[in-house]
């Protein structure tokens, strides 16, 4: 799983997650928890903030081990839970103006090895990808629009788009567990548990036309 730290824009806290089920926002200046958040029932995987969320205020989202996402506002506020992966939820990204009239989206990560698109304004799955047979371990919203790139247990790194549920590419050449995925402009890089870090082109129209199932093209080094 991706380490469950994040640190909040423009405050002077950072948000932890930890295996005694909690979500705790420190205090920089002082070292003390503003918060302390008790509302899941397994060890937190990971975190995002989202500061769409509660009127724009902001806020929280927390997966967990009990196969949850929590919902907070900045306060500290429980706001909702979103249930449907049937696995850990190992990684969350959000991405803003995604949705239909300019509202943000998340997109989960589990060892059920779905991908997941949630409206977590209200709760609502609106998208579900078998991504990968094994347990999806990192997610990033791609460089195009509706796009996400997921790293899996299975050593594969895929793109999706989200709007058509179609897979886009995938690229393997890693040996081991991918750790983390991130993207930049049209680029994608993965590190994994076999030591290497690479690098792979992203399609510049990352659509249901570009290149599915094409041979992969990577760099790697470690």
């Amino acid at each position: 799983s991706q380490p469950a730290v994040h640190s909040q824009p423009n405050q002077s806290a950072v948000v932890s997650g930890s295996r005694d089920n909690s979500v705790r926002a420190w205090d920089l200046r002082t070292g003390r928890p503003r918060l302390h958040l008790t509302q899941h029932f397994g060890g937190v995987q990971c975190l995002a903030f989202d500061d769409k969320l509660d009127g724009g205020t902001g806020g929280y989202l927390s997966g967990a081990r009990d196969s949850t996402i929590n919902v907070w506002a900045r306060s500290g506020h429980f706001l909702r839970t979103l249930r449907s992966h049937k696995g850990l939820v190992n990684a969350m990204a959000v991405r803003q103006n995604e949705g239909k009239n300019g509202e943000s989206r998340v997109a989960s990560g589990s060892s059920d090895g779905c991908l997941r698109i949630w409206d977590h304004h209200s709760s609502r799955c609106v998208r579900t990808l078998q991504a990968h047979q094994q347990a999806v371990t990192s997610v990033v919203w791609g460089p195009g629009p509706s796009t996400v790139i997921t790293g899996s247990t299975d050593s594969a790194v895929k793109l999706w788009n989200t709007r058509t549920g179609q897979q886009v590419r995938s690229w393997e050449g890693h040996a081991g567990t991918v750790t983390q995925v991130l993207a930049d402009g049209g680029r994608a890089y993965s590190s994994s548990r076999d030591g290497t870090v690479r690098v792979w082109a992203v399609p510049a129209a990352a659509g249901p036309g570009a290149g599915v199932g094409d041979a992969p093209t990577g760099e790697s080094g470690s």
